[in-house]
């Protein structure tokens, strides 16, 4: 038998102590700091078609609702557990004007209002009991709901893409969720972590050129393999980086990605060429480990929005050691094999341990951003309104991120969809 001896005694795992996840960021549950930040904005949880006249289980910030569309076409987000005897509404018939438990038929409109008790027709009881509810709004090909606190509700956002539509133009959401409940034939994998761990991955312009081009070779396009210079700044409601790459043939490309309070990101198309403008996603945590990812793509003649829905996420089969294989069928040899985005995050753990972390230069943008975060669910905490959300609060989310070639001795663009890099913060 052969033995190694290393008598080297700093630094061995005995003794460990364990880590510790920072609660302030990962927690999605009512009365949490990021549950109540979250909560003061609208957020997707639903694709429009996902609403139906059968009914259909959600889960968002650690609650579980039931949605539906009346035969009006009126859309409704009901806690489950009906007001009388506590049967799911998810065994409810939908009606023309709500939806009617199955146990003893009592009906709900789609705001929680008790219409009918058809076993005590006469009782003032419908009058006096209410089934809990959401406000929802349906737009861009998704439902929308606002769960928080009634006297701090803004007004519905509105989202630069949708501006100076031109001709032929037009938006399109996509749901980039996988696993039991998601619609995705083709994603990599079931977003079965804490939604932070990719957020922080849209903060983070330095994997761009490890993970998606050293590790396995070029996985999106060949200036990848180049590091990045890299600027970071804060925006007035979060952050954006900037990465120049000097490509070979002299052009100087830059790339601008995108952090947006609480919980969007602005991703630039995965090409050098694709001046289109960038998608805006949201990544709402259906629990602290899991979660839904919604992108709002604009797309049109005149840009190349189309290859993102192609790329992003490894959407392509054909990708990898499993060539025609869809990436949530792979094995851990697999993954092993061929990494990606979903191995660096799901490979934290279900929550990451930021205790354990050893943040550095290049992580810049992924501490600001926490920071924001964490302040903005300090200010919920302290009984005031986070950034663009309070009680009839209009926002305006600007999307700032895109590609660009800049004038490699001025820096001034020469082609591309951002604003000049000057302008931002």
């Amino acid at each position: 038998m052969t033995m190694q001896a290393n008598h080297d005694t700093d630094g061995r795992a005995y003794g460990h102590i364990a880590g510790k996840p920072d609660e302030d960021l990962v927690r999605c549950g009512p009365g949490t700091k990021g549950g109540e930040l979250l909560r003061r904005y609208w957020q997707p949880i639903a694709m429009a078609e996902d609403a139906t006249s059968r009914p259909k289980l959600i889960k968002a910030l650690g609650e579980e609702l039931v949605l539906f569309r009346s035969a009006e076409g009126e859309v409704g987000l009901l806690y489950p557990r009906c007001a009388h005897r506590g049967t799911s509404l998810l065994y409810g018939k939908v009606e023309e004007k709500g939806i009617r438990c199955c146990y003893h038929g009592w009906l709900f409109s789609p705001c929680g209002t008790c219409l009918e008790t058809p076993c005590e027709p006469s009782s003032d009881t419908k009058n006096r009991v209410r089934q809990p509810w959401y406000p929802v709004v349906e737009k861009f090909g998704m439902v929308f709901a606002y769960m928080g606190p009634p006297a701090e509700q803004p007004e519905f956002p509105t989202i630069s893409l949708e501006l100076d539509m031109q001709e032929g133009e037009y938006l399109v959401a996509k749901e980039n969720t996988s696993g039991p409940n998601g619609p995705h034939p083709k994603i990599a994998a079931s977003n079965d972590y804490n939604w932070f761990q990719l957020f922080d991955n849209f903060a983070d312009p330095f994997h761009v050129a490890i993970t998606h081009y050293a590790i396995n070779g070029m996985q999106f396009t060949e200036s990848f393999g180049i590091m990045p210079e890299v600027e970071t700044k804060y925006t007035d409601d979060g952050v954006v980086n900037r990465s120049l790459r000097r490509l070979p043939d002299g052009r100087l490309h830059q790339r601008i990605a995108q952090v947006i309070m609480p919980n969007l990101h602005c991703t630039p198309g995965v090409t050098d060429e694709d001046m289109s403008y960038s998608s805006i996603g949201w990544l709402v945590p259906a629990d602290d480990t899991s979660y839904r990812h919604y992108v709002l793509y604009r797309m049109g003649p005149n840009n190349d929005a189309i290859a993102n829905l192609e790329l992003l996420g490894f959407l392509k089969d054909n990708w990898g050691p499993k060539h025609g294989r869809p990436f949530r069928e792979w094995s851990l040899e697999d993954h092993q094999n061929w990494q990606t985005d979903y191995a660096s995050q799901k490979g934290q753990g279900d929550i990451t341990l930021h205790s354990e972390e050893h943040l550095t230069v290049p992580d810049t943008a992924i501490g600001m951003a926490r920071r924001m975060f964490k302040k903005q669910g300090l200010a919920v905490a302290s009984g005031k309104s986070p950034v663009g959300a309070g009680a009839g609060v209009k926002r305006l989310i600007e999307v700032k991120s895109g590609n660009a070639f800049l004038d490699p001795q001025t820096h001034k663009m020469i082609k591309g969809i951002t604003p000049e890099w000057d302008s931002i913060g």
